[in-house]
């Protein structure tokens, strides 16, 4: 058509195309209106947030100046999804919704431009599971492009990254569980300070990154199993900070900055959840620690990565800056490229090489790492680590050796710590994993004992315990196959009153004196005990029974063995007690008194306090003692003085402690002259019991109950006989 053609129409129908324009105009009006209200009220937050609790948009004010076009301020978008919860902020944004799609029930949004922008991401315990509806198919949200050229800041779990860059994201999403993908987006930030945790990895540093993730479902890929699709690449270049092993006492693995003093430099891109060959990475970095003068020291670090076809390798290099400086030189390689959340340790497993090192006080509390199946035993502290460890698979070699000077060790044993500065030596021995045979030898140069629930009370104060552990195969079974030996000897005990936890209440206490302890005992994995020899002796030690009270050099010599895996039940294979010089002190009898007595076919339930039962043999001097727990002298009839005078007798009996009582049953002494038989309970301190003597043709019964004495002459024996009995035969 010729311009004076169309000149002509358009003068033919100048009428009808008023109209139309004018109808044009009133639509355009109405839009304008109807959109801004819409946009400018709370009629569209209401529609827009009819779920807050899984997603919410917020906005100061926004326009649209043509269909499908909105512009908006003061935005805050946020959401809930799974485990996830997100929010994004800008104080401004352009952008374009696609309104055809939305006929097909797609929202579809053209380039979104926003400026300034915050993203953050965080987990979550609170789960939204996502509620699939019948009917109607899922609505599915596409965006183009969202692109802002000054990203502020982004926040992804425990990674952090700020400063002023450009980011584009592409992404599409069916709702209510449908397929994801994300395009292939980037971030592009000059001068970033990249954080992880609480360590600054990088400041006002280069960092490029770049992402996509294939169309995918959530059961086919959710969370971390994403990293097995996706294809990443980061390429970083800046100032890095140093590694201060100072800076957060307490924590395992106490790493902080102490300014940008390195260098980092680093390109890596990741595949379907391998990294690839040609990725890099080079770490220059100082070290600052303290030294053993407490001197605050500095030392050079560097590490390079370098990923080829068949595997990762990996060197680390800290060469000493002076004599007594630490130092540390890895030859490392990973014969596995993959990472996932299939097996995320499987590098480790992969893991190859050489370690060697000598670092004078060095933090140990990365050690309870290699601790954790063997709960009862700790090493912290600081400490001089000399270590030669060799790698194959993931696993320490034959030839490894670690060996740890001044560290702090506690080792739990029978509700009771050990406690001291120790030195460690772990050797490995063996050609294969069949023959592999690893020992840590610890030596408490001083040490304490004292009980879990009350640590301020020391029971024991020594010198040189050895704790021996042992176990064959790989070191990650160690706890398996772990037998573990502890000894010491001559061990002071500062208060005997301390182990009167372990008596029954007020029927028997320890009220004084001095000793020394000697131990050599056997445990399991859990650090139980197994068995072993326990030796006590005492000097003058004061001693209640009952009402009673004793004194005298005591020396206890005992050796257990367990009943019964998981339970603390010991059967006395022998305890041996010898007691000399001891006086009962309300006799007024010189402390010439003796015993040498044997516990045989007993138990112990190592308890608090102690369960013992077994049956005794006593040889002693004479039997005042025995005679003592029932009465002064003077209330016996004359004639059992001559039972005192008559010599040496021998005894046996039985005997059951339990709970807040002693229990002596079936006491029967005897030599070529006198005969005494005895039954006596003590519960609270209160003692009861029967006893009847014999001299020749003469004999008596005493019945004691409630402080109070009861003589029987006539038929004494008859009397005593007819008693009962205080234990079963099977106690």
């Amino acid at each position: 058509m010729s311009m004076e053609s169309f000149n002509s129409w358009c003068t033919s129908h100048r009428c009808t195309l008023r109209r139309a324009g004018f109808v044009l105009l009133v639509l355009y009006l109405a839009y304008l209106l109807a959109a801004n209200v819409f946009l400018n009220t709370t009629i569209g937050e209401q529609v827009i947030n009819r779920k807050p609790d899984r997603f919410q948009a917020r906005w100061d004010w926004a326009l649209s100046a043509y269909p499908g076009h909105i512009h908006a301020q003061g935005i805050v978008l946020g959401g809930h999804a799974r485990t996830n919860r997100w929010f994004v902020a800008s104080p401004r944004a352009d952008g374009r919704i696609k309104l055809v799609p939305l006929l097909w029930r797609e929202v579809g949004f053209g380039t979104i431009r926003a400026a300034d922008v915050s993203v953050h991401v965080q987990r979550v315990a609170e789960d939204k599971p996502t509620i699939k509806r019948p009917g109607k198919p899922p609505w599915e949200l596409s965006f183009d492009a969202i692109t802002t050229p000054s990203l502020l800041r982004m926040d992804f779990y425990d990674a952090r990254v700020r400063g002023h860059g450009q980011a584009r994201f592409v992404f599409r999403k069916r709702l209510h569980g449908g397929a994801m993908e994300v395009g292939p987006s980037t971030l592009h930030m000059p001068d970033a300070i990249l954080q992880v945790g609480e360590v600054e990895v990088m400041r006002d540093g280069r960092l490029d990154f770049e992402i996509s993730l294939p169309l995918h479902t959530r059961e086919r890929a959710q969370g971390a199993e994403k990293v097995g699709l996706m294809h990443a690449r980061m390429r970083v270049d800046g100032p890095a900070p140093g590694i201060d092993l100072v800076a957060h006492h307490g924590q395992a693995l106490p790493l902080g900055a102490r300014g940008a003093a390195g260098r980092l430099r680093a390109d890596l891109t990741l595949s379907r959840g391998a990294l690839m060959p040609g990725s890099w990475l080079d770490w220059s970095a100082p070290v600052f620690s303290r030294g053993v003068d407490g001197e605050a020291v500095r030392h050079p670090l560097g590490v390079a990565l370098r990923t080829q076809r068949e595997a990762i390798a990996l060197a680390a290099r800290m060469p000493p800056t002076s004599e007594g400086a630490p130092w540390l030189a890895a030859d490392l390689r990973v014969d596995d490229r993959r990472l996932g959340p299939d097996d995320w340790l499987r590098p480790l497993r992969a893991l190859g090489g050489t370690v060697r090192t000598r670092w004078p006080a060095m933090p140990l509390r990365w050690i309870d790492v290699f601790l954790d199946d063997i709960p009862w035993l700790e090493i912290n502290g600081r400490a001089n680590l000399d270590a030669d460890v060799r790698l194959d698979a993931g696993a320490m070699q034959a030839g490894s050796r670690v060996d740890v000077e001044d560290a702090q060790v506690q080792a739990r044993v029978l509700d009771n710590r050990f406690s001291g500065q120790a030195r460690a030596r772990l050797r490995m021995r063996g050609e294969d994993d069949a023959s592999l045979h690893t020992t840590i030898a610890i030596v408490m140069q001083q040490f304490t004992l004292a009980p879990i629930a009350a640590p301020e009370s020391i029971d024991l104060r020594g010198r040189d315990l050895r704790l021996d552990l042992q176990s064959t195969g790989p070191l990650a079974r160690f706890h398996e196959n772990l037998d573990a030996h502890l000894h010491f000897d001559d061990a002071q005990v500062p208060d005997l009153r301390s182990y009167n936890r372990y008596m029954p209440a007020q029927s028997a206490r320890l009220l004084g004196g001095s000793a020394s302890a000697s131990a050599d005992i056997h445990l399991d994995n859990a650090g139980e005990m197994l068995g072993g020899r326990m030796q006590m002796r005492g000097q003058d030690v004061r001693f209640a029974l009952g009402p009673s009270r004793l004194a005298g050099n005591l020396v206890l010599d005992s050796r257990l063995s367990r009943v019964e895996k998981g339970e603390r039940r010991y059967a006395l294979d022998e305890m041996a007690v010898r007691l000399d010089g001891v006086r009962l002190e309300s006799s007024g009898a010189d402390a010439g008194w003796w015993a040498r007595m044997r516990l045989t076919q007993g138990e112990i339930d190592w308890q608090e306090p102690f369960e013992v039962a077994g049956r005794g043999q006593v040889d002693m001097r004479d039997a005042s003692v025995v005679l003592g727990l029932f009465a002064e002298r003077d209330a016996f009839p004359g004639w059992v003085g001559n039972l005192v005078d008559a010599g040496q007798a021998r005894a046996t009996g039985d005997l059951r402690i339990r709970g807040g009582e002693i229990v002596l049953d079936r006491v029967e002494a005897s030599n070529e002259r006198f005969d005494l038989k005895a039954r006596m309970r003590i519960a609270a301190g209160a003692p009861a019991g029967d006893l009847y003597a014999r001299w020749g043709l003469l004999g008596m019964g005493m019945e004691l109950h409630d402080g109070q004495r009861k003589m029987h002459i006539v038929g004494a024996r008859d009397w005593y006989d007819a008693r009962p009995a205080l234990l079963k035969e099977s106690d």
